[in-house]
């Protein structure tokens, strides 16, 4: 029952066939077990409904523990006071149903359930309940309502573990605990902390209201979360104004492989370390966190942020680049501050780390055929490249260009927006310095020779001039000259137009920009609307 002998509590004095560590009962000096017919009877005759008991370390039988909730039962249920079952074995297993609970805390520490342990519909009303290091075989805890934590760190589950339909008022704390069979869980809780859980058998998880905590969990088989449909009685006063939805604020240091995640809501989530996200599966409505919205201040600059799908971690790390005004006013952050931005800010993913997490998720959903959110995961990837002081110098210049010009060719107003702008600069400068006062006409000039004789004419194309006034550039003609050239320019073709040598120029640049701006637009609307 326990790892230590002498057990650390008083005992049981039976020595033989083997040590008991069971505690004793009032002025005896054995246990419930080892107590004499005649001193069990007389103590479980004097509990009543709502009674403490203690029996840890206490090897406890089926019909032993029928008969102590016998002796707590009212109006049909057992009712319990504050319980110690810790270090127990249930070798029978253990039929806890509809079992009252009325203590602060039920404790279950370091418990032995060798047969189906069976927690039906039972109620911890004023407290927690904590099955720490217990080890269950299969087990069951469907209807379980708990007034506080339910604590199953380091337990370890051989069999089947169903537990369904729990509501739990703060914690559900899975963390550590070893599911060796296939796992249902349907919960509405607080919070569901499953750090360094293990999953060795397919686990499905609905879960309602809880932040779901999956640090360095261990999934080696189908591992679904879902939002649970189910709604419960307690859930009215203990989560009224919250809602449903089931927010996973980590998957940090675990591997992806054989998650689902459908209907999440990832705007807290934590990525850095995770393994595989490329194989991960959002499906449903997957909300991620969105960068600042509106017009924002910095420098006396105006500047408004991409829509787009952001990690937290972003948040984090841009949140740190801010300005110290916004630093010393937390209200005017644009950015939402992570977990180590006063404490440990070396501690936050630089822009290196955030990089392969974009890309990753970018390949995924391009695995889904899912275009605009990997769009959008592309998006922060380049943002990041483009933000590693550890990249070269000439690498972020073309990479500022790229999103200066068309947002990475996933931004198609930018993108329209600077072509309408190179052609309306191309349209004036042709206008003003690009196209002759008139066509020139080919010169024909010879000499005059005997007769007979061949004569030798040469032919001159004399250079566009251009000498009017720039009051007489502005003109109809002329503009509709310039138009067309501006519409051959975008479409990469010649215009057959003659210009002065500045208009040669402007040419030459506008039928190597402009299609380059339209291409970026046309890129981006597709990355938009392709499924």
């Amino acid at each position: 029952m326990t790892s230590l002998w002498p057990p650390p509590w008083s005992h049981c004095d039976v020595t033989t066939p083997d040590p008991c560590s069971g505690t004793p009962i009032g002025a005896h000096t054995k246990c419930l077990a080892h107590l004499a017919p005649a001193d069990r009877a007389a103590y479980l005759a004097g509990l009543a409904p709502g009674a403490d008991i203690n029996v840890r370390g206490t090897r406890i039988t089926a019909p032993l523990l029928r008969q102590l909730l016998a002796a707590v039962r009212v109006a049909g249920r057992p009712r319990l006071g504050e319980v110690d079952f810790s270090h127990v074995d249930f070798p029978d297993g253990a039929d806890f149903i509809k079992v009252d609970f009325t203590g602060s805390d039920a404790n279950f520490y370091l418990a032995s359930f060798t047969g189906f342990a069976c927690f039906n519909d039972s109620h911890f009303t004023r407290g927690g309940v904590n099955f720490h290091d217990t080890t269950f075989s299969d087990a069951a805890f469907n209807g379980m309502v708990v007034n506080g934590t339910a604590t199953f760190v380091g337990s370890r589950f051989s069999g089947d573990a169903r537990i369904e339909h729990v509501t739990c008022r703060q914690v559900l704390a899975l963390s550590n605990a070893k599911f060796a069979g296939p796992t249902r869980i349907d919960a509405a809780a607080e919070r569901v902390m499953c750090h360094r859980t293990r999953w060795d058998a397919t686990a499905s998880l609905a879960l309602r209201y809880a932040y779901l905590d999956l640090t360095g969990a261990i999934i080696t088989q189908p591992f679904a979360v879902s939002v649970s449909p189910f709604a419960r009685p307690a859930e009215t006063a203990w989560f009224r104004g919250s809602s449903p939805d089931v927010r996973v604020v980590s998957l940090a240091g675990t591997d992806a492989t054989h998650v689902l995640l459908t209907d999440m809501d990832l705007t807290d989530c934590h990525f850095t370390g995770a393994a595989h996200l490329d194989l991960l599966r959002l499906e449903g409505s997957t909300r991620f966190a969105c960068p600042p919205a509106g017009v924002h201040w910095r420098w006396g600059v105006p500047r408004r942020w991409t829509r787009r799908r952001v990690l937290a971690e972003e948040h984090a790390w841009r949140a740190l680049q801010e300005p110290p005004a916004n630093l010393a006013a937390p209200t005017a952050r644009e950015w939402k501050p992570g977990p180590h931005h006063t404490t440990h800010p070396a501690r936050t993913p630089n822009p290196d780390d955030l990089a392969p997490l974009y890309r990753a998720l970018r390949k995924g959903s391009e695995d889904a055929k899912n275009e605009p959110d990997a769009a959008d995961f592309y998006y922060g990837e380049m943002e990041m490249r483009r933000k590693d002081p550890a990249r070269p110098l000439g690498e972020r210049i073309l990479l500022t260009l790229y999103w200066a010009l068309s947002g990475y060719a996933l931004r198609a107003v930018r993108a329209l927006s600077w072509l309408i702008l190179a052609m309306t600069l191309s349209f004036f400068a042709l206008m003003l310095w690009g196209l002759p006062n008139a066509d020139p006409k080919p010169e024909i000039t010879g000499k005059q020779t005997a007769v007979g004789q061949n004569v030798r004419l040469t032919v001159d194309n004399p250079d566009p001039t251009l000498t009017i006034g720039y009051g007489d550039r502005i003109t109809g003609k002329r503009a509709e000259k310039a138009q067309r050239v501006l519409i051959n320019s975008v479409v990469f073709r010649s215009s057959g137009q003659n210009f002065t040598t500045a208009g040669t120029y402007i040419e030459m640049g506008s039928r190597i920009a402009e299609p380059v701006l339209l291409g970026f637009a046309l890129f981006a609307l597709r990355g938009r609307i392709k499924r």
